[in-house]
């Protein structure tokens, strides 16, 4: 299979298990606090990726420590903030406000001065039409959670963009679990200082946090970083932007939480821009390089 394509499949199931974690980030709301969460998940992601580091023999030098400082803070920032607004955002509603990283990626890229191309723009404009639809909803009223996640999806931007920076230069699984073990001590702190971490707290919210921290950080943080050695930021964040209908779709079935038909509406665009990606860079890939490069687009 062609890398791009497997990366992109990888992308895809990234956006599944992330989809399907805001149901257990939401459900685990109702008994831990949003830092003990966080500190317990990304501990159980370290602990799981530890065994493969052994066997892979992975080395570090202070580079590989610099870039994991980098991202680890990152995710620390910006899943502290949206672990925060789910204490009283829907799971649905964090997965649709959380992928406008869709929109903020392109635009980060751009001011950093890697071009993006019109027709890229033309389907972050039909996801955003998408994420419209699922997030506004018929009442049209912009909350404090709402911001959280919002200052979140930037976080996540800047996530997206510093993983393919440094996906390709070091073991995907040694700086995928280094960002949990940073990301984890920095949650402990404020959980130690104003949250519980008693047996009796952490017990009923255990079989999310264990979703959590096995399928979301262990499996699906490192695919993305898998993932990202062979495909375009702009492209990574377009699929994985997906975790929002995922997040719809696990929290009308799970918890309840029944989409309305503005929401299907806006679950079909967000689809529709995701095939159109990939349809572009299928274009893309089959022109002659002499046209690809005279045409001036590039991610």
């Amino acid at each position: 299979m062609e890398k791009s394509k497997r990366a992109h499949l990888m992308l895809v199931l990234t956006a599944l298990l992330w989809g399907m974690s805001f149901v257990a980030q939401s459900a685990g709301m109702d008994h831990v606090g949003p830092f003990t969460f966080n500190a317990l998940r990304y501990s159980i992601g370290v602990l799981v990726l530890i065994p493969l580091i052994i066997y892979r023999k992975v080395t570090f030098d202070r580079k590989f420590f610099k870039a994991a400082l980098i991202i680890g803070l990152i995710l620390f920032a910006s899943s502290s903030l949206q672990q925060v607004a789910l204490q009283t955002a829907s799971a649905g509603k964090a997965g649709f406000i959380t992928s406008l990283y869709i929109v903020f990626v392109p635009i980060i890229s751009q001011i950093f001065g890697k071009r993006v191309g019109l027709r890229y723009w033309l389907a972050v404009a039909i996801a955003v039409a998408g994420l419209f639809l699922m997030t506004v909803g018929d009442s049209g009223g912009v909350s404090t959670a709402d911001i959280l996640l919002l200052i979140g999806a930037i976080g996540y931007s800047f996530h997206i963009l510093t993983i393919s920076k440094y996906a390709g230069e070091f073991d995907p699984i040694a700086l995928s679990a280094s960002q949990f073990l940073i990301a984890a001590v920095l949650s402990f702190i404020p959980s130690l200082i104003s949250e519980s971490l008693s047996p009796a707290v952490v017990r009923p919210a255990l079989t999310p946090i264990l979703y959590a921290g096995v399928f979301s950080c262990g499996v699906a943080y490192t695919l993305q970083i898998v993932a990202q050695r062979d495909s375009k930021p702009t492209v990574a964040s377009m699929i994985m932007s997906l975790e929002a209908v995922f997040a719809a779709i696990g929290g009308a079935l799970i918890l309840g939480q029944m989409l309305s038909a503005r929401e299907l509406q806006g679950s079909i665009l967000m689809f529709a821009s995701t095939f159109y990606v990939q349809y572009l860079e299928n274009k893309e890939k089959s022109r002659p390089t002499a046209d690809v490069e005279s045409s001036g687009e590039n991610d």
